[in-house]
């Protein structure tokens, strides 16, 4: 019972260090991009959302938001790897393993 709950709480840690940096993150740089007429963020900044929208819901309902939260995170590393070419694979980690890792602990810690 008690490595449960320190799953929960190591997702909790995890998953919202991970929305918070990346939605400041995005909100500085996309929002930047976004003005000099840069589209290209758009789909990174939809995925990213989905991503920090299965965190919120993993917080109440484990199971089901961390579904959201991997497969957001797998989206985005395969997204990124398309855009940015194969040789660029730590960039697509980087962005997708910080929302994968969480959603993996919250799916082994989930009840409901």
């Amino acid at each position: 019972m008690k490595t449960v709950k320190v799953l929960h709480y190591l997702a909790l840690l995890l998953g919202f260090q991970a929305s918070v940096f990346f939605t400041f993150f995005l909100l500085a740089e996309g929002t930047a991009d976004l003005v000099e007429g840069k589209v290209a963020v758009i789909p990174i900044m939809i995925i990213m959302m989905f991503a920090v929208a299965g965190f919120i819901w993993a917080v109440a309902s484990p199971r089901k938001g961390s579904l959201l939260m991997m497969v957001s995170g797998i989206v985005l590393t395969l997204y990124l790897l398309m855009v940015a070419g194969i040789s660029e694979i730590g960039m697509g980690l980087i962005f997708g393993l910080p929302f994968v890792v969480p959603g993996i602990l919250f799916y082994m810690s989930g009840k409901s």
